[in-house]
């Protein structure tokens, strides 16, 4: 855990490698397994405003081993930032996937994906990149092809995944007019052609015969873009899985070791949804480590009867009560206001003023701006409210089920079926999602990796001691080292103390 850029990826990388040396093994297994990690880079990491390589997603590495030999691998996500495939904030960019993919094609597959000139493109915000950057993409496609080979995609497979992605690209250039017969909406003349471009997406909801205003026609084409991307990621993990899933006696039981990379704690210049749930796991990750380290520590010695003076420590537990309690918590407000047809953001930040104006972790927004504040156990946060219901809603219009089914592309109406039948899950409640990765956390005999960001530059080689202070604080590294200062670093069981 730590801060966005302060090495959590980078660490998990160096760890995978570590345990696959100590196996002394050279299988097919286990190097698939280290191609898995540029493989979810490409496809769930993005720029952002203070991280170059950030994860807009979370992931657990479960590594079997059967006699020190690894067996079998697996990998759960959680909450892919969706929203970036339609909107990056100013210094921000899409997911690395569609930047790889035009400096890496050749000029024949790019006119075989119907791809044209980057700039053209407006889920990209028409930005590219210097020659630089370019040749640096273009490498990093090559090991994308490489490792998709490697885990064991066909062909076939990625010829569809690009499709598909390309075919998102053009569907955010599609735009909408009204028709002046019947006030109905249609697709404007001058984007015809990036409507046939996205051609393996389904646009039947935006014929001219379907009412409605332009702003509900951009909604639908954006979520449209949205869930067709976290299928094809979601369908790149369950293909992983299916791939390294162990083949062995299912009588012989495995042991495991597990890894969470989860996105780092964020506070931006405009901070939205995606961030109060970024924000809200790094709360529960800080809970967790709290009571392991404190609560469970401590309750060690009295239950001993052992001398000891109690550590204070920062225990965040009042701000998750105001995030999850039910049913007056924040996520409970927000479940609430989403279900009625009629609520706003604004309906929404003015029941949060009027239910949590004595609380010491929440403060009201100030002037124009439809936002409100969270007191983190990282610092305070001002969250932007607008697009709060919408995405939290998170659904597509009705019709569109049937036609990712009969899309043309095999891959997307796969997809579609296999979420149909519950193989695939892409549309896990946030709250849910969190609460399944917690009981698994909780379960477990954990070992905590704090990644500490070194400056707020981005430069290697530079430590500004007030920026790592900070940080040591608030994650309360420093009552940590009093307690294992003070505390039992040693304690044998009975049976091995007799034997010593």
């Amino acid at each position: 855990s730590g801060e966005s850029g302060a090495g959590k990826t980078e660490s998990t990388k160096l760890l995978l490698q570590h345990i696959m040396n100590l196996c002394k093994g050279n299988s097919q297994l286990e190097r698939q397994i280290l191609q898995v990690n540029p493989l979810l880079e490409a496809f769930g990491n993005a720029q952002t405003a203070i991280n170059d390589n950030s994860s807009r997603f979370g992931k657990y590495i479960q590594l079997r081993f059967q006699n020190n030999t690894v067996q079998g691998a697996k990998l759960s996500e959680y909450l892919l930032e969706k929203s970036r495939v339609v909107q990056q904030d100013i210094g921000e960019r899409n997911f690395h996937i569609f930047y790889y993919m035009f400096a890496g094609l050749s000029s024949e597959e790019k006119e075989m994906y119907g791809l044209l000139d980057p700039s053209l493109y407006r889920y990209i915000s028409g930005r590219f990149g210097t020659s630089d950057a370019a040749q640096c993409w273009k490498h990093k496609y090559q090991e994308v092809c490489n490792a998709l080979d490697m885990v064991g995609f066909q062909e076939q497979e990625q010829v569809d995944m690009q499709t598909i992605l390309a075919g998102v690209l053009s569907l955010g250039n599609v735009t909408f007019e009204p028709e002046e017969s019947d006030g109905s909406v249609k697709v404007s003349e001058v984007s015809q052609g990036w409507l046939k471009a996205a051609a393996v997406i389904p646009y039947s909801p935006w014929s001219p015969s379907v009412s409605c205003c332009c702003s509900l026609c951009i909604d639908a084409r954006d979520s449209i873009a949205k869930v067709a991307y976290g299928r094809v990621f979601g369908w790149i993990v369950w293909k992983i899985n299916e791939l390294l899933a162990e083949n062995v006696d299912p009588e012989v039981e495995l042991r495991e070791i597990g890894i969470l990379d989860i996105f780092g704690f964020e506070n931006f210049a405009v901070n939205r949804f995606e961030q109060l749930c970024i924000n809200l796991a790094n709360e529960q990750l800080q809970h967790f480590f709290n009571h392991h380290i404190f609560q469970l520590e401590q309750a060690a010695y009295k239950e001993e009867e052992l001398p000891w003076e109690t550590i204070t420590f920062n225990n965040n537990e009042p701000i998750l009560n105001l995030l999850l309690a039910k049913p007056l918590g924040l996520l409970s407000l927000l479940d609430e206001q989403s279900a009625f047809p009629q609520a706003t953001d604004k309906t929404f930040v003015d029941k949060l003023n009027s239910s949590f104006k004595a609380s010491l972790h929440f403060q009201p927004g100030r002037g124009r701006v439809l936002c409100f504040s969270i007191i983190h156990y990282a610092g305070k946060v001002q969250y932007t409210a607008g697009g709060f219901l919408e995405k939290n809603r998170d659904t597509l219009p009705a019709n569109v089920h049937g036609l990712f089914i009969n899309s043309i592309t095999p891959l997307l109406s796969a997809l579609a079926v296999l979420c149909l039948a519950g193989l695939l899950i892409f549309l896990c409640p946030h709250q849910h999602s969190l609460m399944m990765l917690m009981e698994r956390l909780y379960s477990a005999n954990p070992h905590f990796v704090r990644c500490i960001k070194p400056n707020s530059q981005k430069e290697p080689g530079v430590v500004d001691s007030q920026v790592v202070l900070q940080q040591l604080r608030y994650n309360g590294l420093l009552e940590t080292i009093r307690i294992r200062r003070d505390g039992f670093s040693w304690r044998p069981s009975f049976e091995e103390f007799a034997e010593r």
